[in-house]
């Protein structure tokens, strides 16, 4: 019996190929990850693929993903890829490229990062501008290019969405994959930020410069944890603390007790 197959590949264990043609497999090609869920950065590498092939290899895409069928997933130079194991003995290897960026591109990008105000902390939390995503991700879906070693002729085969969906959420769950697949280590990242954040305050304070009296958007206050009430504190280490510099017991519980009645004044007056 003669098998079909092309470049070595033989059809024996999943028939020959077919088009996609039903309504159930070919609706509309905008499925996506419900945005509650999934960091922007995220969304733009889940959504160039959804948007470039039909629901019905969305839908078998997304169920290898859920049914943990992607494994291996690597982080490379302007890549992602991974092996995806479907009904075939071996798995297929798939995944996507990036656009090529320049590092006067990248420069920009982390320009831009380091003049947004708390750029770093936003960053480790997912939250990074749009033009910082169009340069180290892609602006468009067609920038990307994925890719699959599976007969299957479609721009964006089931397991190159499979790829795409476990890439998301790598990224909504390591920020900083944002960075490594542009070849930069967090800590470089954060070095950049830093000398980039001191340039661009140096340049806002000399005279001529437009943000020199308006200034530029504060980052966030911080929002440090409230102190316990010393009722609730270990006065044993207080104590301990206070005897390096009181002479006789009267001494120590006289300055605990001052400590106490100066808390309870503050409080009282702040009250």
């Amino acid at each position: 019996m003669n098998r079909p197959s092309e470049d070595n590949v033989i059809y024996a264990n999943f028939g020959a190929r077919r088009r996609v043609s039903s309504p159930e497999e070919t609706g509309s090609p905008t499925v996506s990850e419900p945005a509650d869920q999934l960091s922007h950065a995220a969304m733009v590498v889940l959504n160039a693929a959804l948007r470039r092939t039909d629901a019905g290899r969305v839908k078998r895409g997304r169920d290898y993903a859920e049914k943990g069928h992607v494994t291996e997933l690597r982080v490379r130079p302007n890549s992602m890829d991974a092996s995806v194991a479907g009904s075939q003995n071996e798995p297929f290897y798939a995944g996507f490229i990036l656009p090529v960026r320049t590092q006067e591109e990248l420069k920009q990008a982390m320009s831009a990062m380091a003049a947004t105000p708390g750029g770093l902390e936003r960053a480790e939390k997912g939250e990074f501008p749009d033009e910082v995503l169009d340069v180290f991700l892609g602006a468009a879906p067609e920038e990307f290019r994925f890719f699959c070693d599976c007969p299957d002729p479609a721009d964006v085969c089931k397991h190159a969405v499979a790829v795409a969906v476990a890439a998301a959420r790598r990224i909504n769950q390591q920020p900083a994959t944002v960075f490594a697949i542009r070849n930069m280590a967090m800590d470089a990242v954060e070095a950049s930020l830093r000398d980039g954040a001191y340039t661009i305050a140096k340049a806002n304070a000399e005279a001529g410069s437009e943000y020199f009296w308006s200034g530029r958007d504060m980052p966030d206050l911080p929002n440090p944890k409230i102190a316990p009430m010393i009722d609730d504190s270990d006065t044993d280490l207080l104590r301990r603390a206070l005897e390096s510099v009181s002479f006789t017991n009267i001494d120590l519980l006289n300055a605990v007790a001052d400590i106490e009645d100066l808390y309870d004044t503050l409080v009282e007056e702040d009250d």
